[in-house]
């Protein structure tokens, strides 16, 4: 008998995941331009360490910050591989990060003074281009770092799991640090942006290791599912 061959929605996103996956990126959309439109005329902190200002600025780090994205992509859908009860509390933990983010930039706003780019570099003209993107000579949202915090959840989310390559565990880690060193050397965040984006992953995950923590999500996603796609 001929195995049939599996499409990638089939073999690598499971119909059951989409939902999910889908609400944590229009969470993250309402999360950052939400608190960022909420707290336009308040007053913002800087959490400018001397640290901070002794690491080097080093545009090409740009690259590493934008295929960030891809990375989160591709890691999230393999977040699907390790089964239902795993993936749950994936993305319980993603969602209970997101809140609380959203807490802390509307209870304590931040920003930082970025460097002027004197440069014409390929890389100098990128970082420029996120940086207008990001929020200009006025950026915000900076403390916890998502893009530290979801580069973080990334590898945290695949650790130890059977289902996935060890090649790409490993993989995931290294470009988890690349992610966050890159959030550091291009000036879009400082050092305890890092730390707490890194510390609410470590603390959320460990939370949901019980199932009956994110038993409720997944038994409301489940149902939405039902509803829905009809599965």
């Amino acid at each position: 008998m001929k195995k049939e061959k599996k499409g990638f929605p089939k073999k690598y996103l499971p119909k059951w995941a989409i939902l999910p996956l889908l609400s944590i990126v229009a969470v993250n959309c309402m999360v950052y331009w939400g608190s960022a439109l909420l707290t336009s005329n308040r007053c913002h902190f800087d959490f400018t360490f001397e640290f901070d200002r002794a690491v080097p600025l080093i545009p090409d780090f740009i690259w590493i910050y934008i295929l960030a994205f891809p990375f989160w992509a591709v890691s999230y859908i393999l977040a699907a591989q390790r089964g239902k009860e795993t993936f749950y509390r994936f993305v319980a933990t993603d969602l209970t990060v997101h809140l609380a983010c959203f807490i802390l930039f509307l209870l304590v706003p931040t920003t930082n003074v970025r460097p002027e780019l004197a440069g014409s570099t390929i890389a100098e003209k990128m970082l420029q281009f996120i940086y207008n993107m990001d929020g200009g000579t006025s950026p915000s949202n900076l403390f916890p770092s998502i893009h530290c915090y979801v580069s973080w959840l990334c590898y945290r989310g695949l650790n130890g799991a059977k289902e996935i390559p060890k090649w790409y565990q490993n993989f995931s880690l290294v470009f988890a640090v690349l992610v966050i060193i890159s959030t550091q050397v291009l000036k879009q965040h400082y050092v305890v942006d890092a730390v707490a984006g890194i510390a609410l992953v470590e603390i959320a995950w460990r939370f949901y290791n019980k199932k009956s923590r994110y038993q409720r999500m997944q038994n409301f996603f489940e149902k939405l599912n039902g509803i829905i796609l009809k599965i």
